[in-house]
């Protein structure tokens, strides 16, 4: 998702909901010290149910090799970075009642009630 198409995103939804909380911030990849991803969140709450975005900025991956075990079976993943160019994924999450967030699709945050 494009900046545009996010604060498009954000602004819908803090205009039907009331965003409650946002927050930014600037992580390394697990399996690269080196390089950073920026989460950018938001959290509102629709139907009295808390909902949780997550936008995912990082690194584009241009390759990923496999490293098998002596059985067959892949051992790890190494995934290879392209440290300029950049691409970006949302993730939907609903809040369970134990307070932890689960991840949902964007089809099920549509559908809600």
């Amino acid at each position: 998702m494009n900046d545009r198409a996010w604060e498009e995103l954000v602004d819908l939804i803090d205009d039907q909901y009331t965003i409650d909380n946002s927050n930014r911030k600037e992580e390394a990849l697990e399996d690269n010290n080196k390089l950073k991803q920026i989460i950018e969140s938001i959290e509102f709450e629709k139907d009295n149910i808390k909902y949780k975005i997550d936008r995912v900025t990082g690194p584009r991956i241009i390759d990923k090799k496999t490293f098998y075990s002596g059985h067959g079976s892949a051992n790890r993943m190494q995934y290879v970075y392209d440290p300029e160019e950049t691409s970006s994924k949302v993730v939907f999450y609903k809040q369970l009642a134990d307070g932890n967030f689960n991840e949902i699709s964007p089809e099920d945050l549509m559908t809600s009630s």
